[in-house]
């Protein structure tokens, strides 16, 4: 009976062994029976990324966090990745660190820089090293959003300050100012709109009477045209021509009769000075 209480106790140390060294395997990532390499990626900072933690491709798991230590430098740290052999990277590769879940576990997915191409990666000149960028955490966001809350909260105390009652009540006349004059200038717009329409009108009224005259003065031309082809003027012109001749002759006819008659009473001027002595 008490052997076979030790040899029960025995086997539950040795299955509690196996489970131990299993369980470390899988918490440590490694792979039994496959083919696997390391990658180094820096960043510059790691937020509460652990060891064995998973690293993904695309949102599948291939692989865990193997270490992460500090640069001598102490600018960077750099995040070594064991990865399965297989898997091939995209050709901008480079590494991202974010929460996997809100009970604090956190990943590292190998992405394309092309995907999000604006955040601001670590620059590296050594070869087949992987830059990277870490997310913020939900502690860091809850402090951005603790801050813009008290951001908004003095905006507001602010916005109370500048908008008091008789700050409305002066909006409220403003804009039914604003109200007046709007209807005012609708007002001015129909009035100069009637005048426009009444100036138009009358231009038009204007403009047909030009048009009446220049077709009338048309006409006229046209019909001078017509007298100066049919000949007319030339007869009118030879007939006035020889009304001037003769009426010229007749004006030295009675220029000489005039002469004659001024002679003719000299003579009967004489005669009766002769006949009175």
């Amino acid at each position: 009976m008490t052997r076979r209480k030790d040899v029960m106790v025995g086997v539950v140390i040795v299955f509690g062994v196996i489970v131990g060294v299993v369980g470390t395997i899988w918490l440590q990532g490694t792979s039994i029976g496959r083919n696997t390499r390391t990658v180094d990626a820096l960043f510059s900072e790691v937020g509460m990324l652990m060891r064995g933690n998973t690293v993904k491709l695309r949102g599948v798991a291939i692989g865990r966090v193997d270490d992460i230590t500090v640069e001598p430098s102490g600018e960077a740290v750099r995040v070594t990745l064991r990865v399965d052999a297989e898997v091939a990277f995209p050709p901008d590769a480079a590494a991202i660190l974010a929460p996997e879940s809100f009970f604090g576990d956190w990943q590292a997915e190998i992405v394309s820089r092309a995907r999000y191409p604006r955040f601001p990666y670590m620059e590296v000149s050594e070869p087949g090293v992987l830059g990277g960028h870490a997310l913020p955490d939900i502690t860091r966001l809850t402090a951005a959003a603790l801050e813009i809350s008290d951001n908004l909260t003095v905006l507001t105390d602010r916005v109370e300050m500048a908008f008091t009652e008789e700050t409305a009540l002066n909006l409220g006349r403003a804009i039914d100012n604003i109200g007046a004059v709007s209807q005012r200038l609708a007002d001015l717009v129909e009035t100069q709109a009637i005048a426009f329409t009444g100036v138009i009108t009358e231009l038009q009224g204007t403009t047909d009477d030009v048009g009446g005259a220049a077709r009338a003065v048309r006409q006229s031309f046209e019909r001078v045209d017509e007298m100066l082809e049919s000949g007319s003027i030339d007869s009118i012109l030879v007939s006035g021509q020889q009304a001037s001749e003769n009426i010229r002759t007749m004006s030295q006819d009675l220029s000489s009769a005039s002469s004659e008659l001024e002679s003719t009473l000299t003579q009967i001027d004489t005669a009766f000075s002769r006949f009175n002595r």
